[in-house]
């Protein structure tokens, strides 16, 4: 979920959003909201339990998580009132949802490890670790100079920059920084590396939310109701092969715009972030 969205969400706004919405595309999204409502729940729980190990950070992550669980409950709110309007009857939450969004939360949490793990190593944050005082901890420095904490994440966050760019090691960041700043320096490392993992874990979150939601049949007036022809991915102009899902969009290029499931896992999207894309089947 967007992080503007998360905290300037409307309801009148959505209401009005899914009133435009097919009714296969409302128990689509139905659906991936139930979903996305138990991954952040699994996610806010986490936080909140590696609390007392990160100086309190995942403690504000977990926070944002609660905020996109109280989110993705109102647009399930909203798009099962919408669904019943439409004379339909909305479905429940079952074992299989829970399964489902308690697997995308543990690969979220896995990925974001992964994520903290390299950033880790490229940035030499457990070398400077290894000169911390006897009695100190990560997130020590924090209360001690919240200054050269600052300077810390920073330095981090330039570091693992540097190496992206060039694919090279960064300076030795233990040795550069004074031995009377390393308990602080090392404690904003730490605490960038924690956002770092946050943003690998919430982006494998939402990209296996729509990866799990379940295909849906195409509107009558959709351009894809009567697929006559092969069909190739908009943007990276692969062949769609017939049983694949992939993504449309009736409001780009005429109806037109189909994209594939390799594109999809890369975080594409159509010409338009705020368009409804509607994951389909290729029938040939």
């Amino acid at each position: 979920m967007p992080f503007k969205e998360n905290f300037e969400f409307e309801g009148d706004k959505y209401r009005a959003e899914v009133k435009t919405y097919s009714l296969a595309l409302l128990k689509q999204q139905e659906t991936a909201m139930a979903r996305k409502f138990l991954t952040s729940s699994f996610s806010t729980g986490a936080g909140i339990g590696a609390a007392p190990f990160t100086g309190g950070l995942t403690l504000a992550i977990g926070a944002y998580k609660g905020r996109s669980t109280y989110v993705a409950s109102k647009k399930h709110d909203i798009l099962q009132d919408e669904i019943r309007r439409r004379n339909a009857t909305p479905r429940d939450v079952d074992f299989k949802d829970a399964a489902i969004a308690w697997g995308i939360g543990a690969a979220g949490l896995a990925i974001g490890t992964e994520v903290g793990n390299f950033a880790e190593g490229v940035t030499h944050t457990d070398a400077m670790g290894s000169h911390l005082p006897d009695g100190a901890n990560k997130s020590t420095g924090l209360t001690v100079d919240p200054g050269t904490a600052v300077k810390g994440a920073g330095g981090q966050i330039e570091l693992l920059a540097q190496h992206l760019a060039s694919g090279g090691d960064p300076k030795d960041v233990a040795a550069a920084v004074a031995v009377a700043d390393k308990t602080a320096y090392h404690a904003g490392m730490v605490q960038a590396q924690i956002i770092e993992e946050q943003f690998g874990s919430e982006g494998v979150e939402a990209l296996l939310v729509a990866l799990t939601s379940p295909p849906v049949k195409p509107d009558p007036g959709c351009a894809r109701a009567k697929q006559d022809t092969q069909l190739i991915c908009t943007l990276c102009r692969e062949l769609i092969k017939k049983d694949s899902v992939y993504w449309h969009c009736c409001p780009c290029k005429n109806d037109n715009f189909d994209l594939c499931l390799n594109c999809k896992k890369k975080g594409k999207t159509c010409f338009n972030k705020h368009h409804a894309m509607t994951k389909l089947v290729c029938k040939k």
